[in-house]
């Protein structure tokens, strides 16, 4: 369903504003999620799971620092969207898109 390898991403929060998180790298199997990635905050893990509709619920873990509860659906079209919290008071929304490889301008269009 998810692709593992780069993706790109943002959380949104009032104080901070709109986030990119990159360098990120997701690896999806068997129903797993992990990964690793970097944003404002500092250096971060990722790891939890997803099912067949979609639905994921992730753990980001900033080292030698607090967590992130992520918890979002597949929209269909490649891109994940949900909430992130930070409980009992913090709480956003939150983007995930893999980078998909874009063909040279020189490759030849296959017919179907």
């Amino acid at each position: 369903m998810y692709p593992s390898g780069a993706w790109h991403g943002h959380w949104d929060q009032e104080i901070w504003g709109r986030q990119p998180m990159g360098p990120l790298v997701l690896r999806f199997h068997e129903g797993r999620i992990e990964g690793e990635g970097r944003d404002i905050i500092g250096p971060f893990t990722f790891a939890g799971d997803y099912d067949e509709s979609g639905c994921i619920r992730m753990v980001k873990q900033y080292l030698d620092r607090h967590q992130v509860f992520y918890r979002g659906v597949y929209d269909g079209e490649g891109t994940i969207f949900g909430e992130w919290q930070i409980p009992p008071f913090w709480s956003g929304h939150f983007a995930l898109s893999p980078i998909l490889g874009k063909p040279s301008p020189d490759t030849p269009i296959e017919e179907l």
